[in-house]
């Protein structure tokens, strides 16, 4: 078949490598000038296969208030009397019971197993190297309640995936050398020893360049991209000044699937998720970190790299939903800056610009894999924060579909879910 592939970051690319390897001609299509710049670009790096319980929770519906009048908080929702803004919320609220979260966490276990399974096949297969390494990682609470949630957390995912250890606050400094923060204002962490951390940025990168010295793959970059729909089924795409026509669309455009959707006519339940990160160089050797390391009460995320042989470390943090303004805001980055300066022992302006993106959510927190209501357009996007660890394991999801093969976690992830 000729798949025509809307989307040139991670999702995208992945979706593409799969599909060339199920022997079809692929076409990629995105509106940046190169791969891997939207939420691909500079994300938290952390690659956290049993790390996926859901934003969507009893948890955060406790802490609803807090998030829509804290105006300063790593967490921020402005409301909107945008109709798809109040079909989002209204699924969000629904989604936010015991048993929905319980079963978004499997359900998300279940596609993260696949998708560490395929990113070793496709990192062996290209012979991709973006720093990829099992680092463990440590999940720092300081608040007592929000330690005492995910300690429960830990006991619900018991037997689902791989052990993960309850520490109190000096086993968990004990744990990470690297961090800084005094014992008493620590509740305590939980600690997972295979959970990864590579460059997302890199892997793109890799894997287009992987993809264009194959025969199977043509490029359509820095045009924006409209549907053309012809008797209910979308026949083809406007990139630019070309009309490209394909046997089946594959929609990952992230954040901007939503207004594509609209513009075929149907809607789909994603918000953009703004999030902001730098790259930030310890002072020391011994001020590199172990692990990768999530504060958890502040929501920022910290990812030992190596670019280039340098030693770096991620910092990455805040989600607001406030529409789809990329801006790189100084006061939240400043924030970011704060909160890495207090945790770790780096240099907080060894990256003087930081980077902002757009992540795709969705009311459950699960990505949407499957068909789409119109024709020939199929669905692999709303992965949230989660779309570096997923992307592997939904665009293997995709291509099976595609092919008529029926996967177990299918209806867990179609536009209109099973539980």
């Amino acid at each position: 078949m000729r798949i025509c592939v809307l989307g040139a970051g991670v999702i995208g690319l992945t979706t593409a490598w799969s599909l060339t390897e199920a022997g079809h001609d692929v076409i990629i299509a995105d509106g940046a000038s190169r791969p891997g710049q939207g939420a691909s670009h500079a994300n938290g790096a952390q690659l956290s296969y049993n790390f996926v319980a859901p934003f969507a929770s009893p948890e955060t519906l406790r802490h609803l208030p807090s998030l829509l009048l804290d105006r300063a908080g790593p967490l921020r929702i402005q409301p909107s009397l945008n109709p798809a803004f109040l079909r989002w919320a209204s699924a969000f609220l629904r989604a936010c019971t015991p048993r929905a979260a319980r079963a978004t966490t499997q359900a998300q276990l279940g596609l993260a197993a696949l998708s560490r399974a395929e990113l070793d096949r496709v990192q062996a297969h290209a012979q991709l190297s973006f720093g990829r390494r099992v680092a463990g990682k440590l999940v720092v609470y300081r608040n007592q309640a929000n330690f005492d949630a995910a300690r429960r957390q830990v006991e619900s995912q018991s037997g689902m995936g791989n052990e993960q250890l309850v520490l109190d606050a000096r086993e968990s400094l004990q744990k990470e050398p690297g961090l800084r923060i005094a014992q008493s204002r620590l509740a305590g962490g939980v600690f997972t020893a295979d959970e990864e951390v590579g460059d997302c940025a890199q892997f793109c990168d890799g894997l287009a360049d992987h993809l264009r010295r194959r025969n199977t793959v043509s490029w359509h970059l820095d045009a924006a991209i409209t549907p053309i729909l012809r008797h209910g089924a979308l026949a083809a795409i406007r990139a630019g000044g070309a009309e490209i026509e394909a046997d089946a669309f594959i929609l990952c455009l992230g954040s901007g699937a939503a207004g594509f959707a609209h513009a075929c006519g149907f809607q789909l339940p994603i918000q953009p998720m703004k999030g902001y990160s730098l790259t930030l160089r310890p002072r020391t050797p011994e001020a590199m970190l172990h692990h990768s390391v999530t504060d958890a009460d502040r929501k920022v995320v910290f990812a030992p790299l190596a670019p280039d042989g340098t030693p770096m470390i991620r910092v990455a943090g805040i989600a607001e939903m406030i529409g789809h303004d990329r801006a790189v805001d100084p006061k939240r980055l400043a924030l970011i800056r704060a909160n890495a300066a207090d945790a770790l022992d780096v240099d907080p302006q060894s990256d003087p610009t930081g980077w902002a993106g757009l992540r795709p959510a969705t009311p459950d927190s699960r990505p949407i894999i499957g068909r789409s209501p119109v024709p020939n357009l199929w669905l692999n996007t709303g992965h949230g924060a989660l779309g570096w660890t997923l992307a592997c394991g939904s665009a293997r999801l995709l291509a099976d579909l595609l092919s008529g093969a029926t996967p177990p976690l299918a209806p867990l992830f179609a536009l209109k879910r099973e539980a």
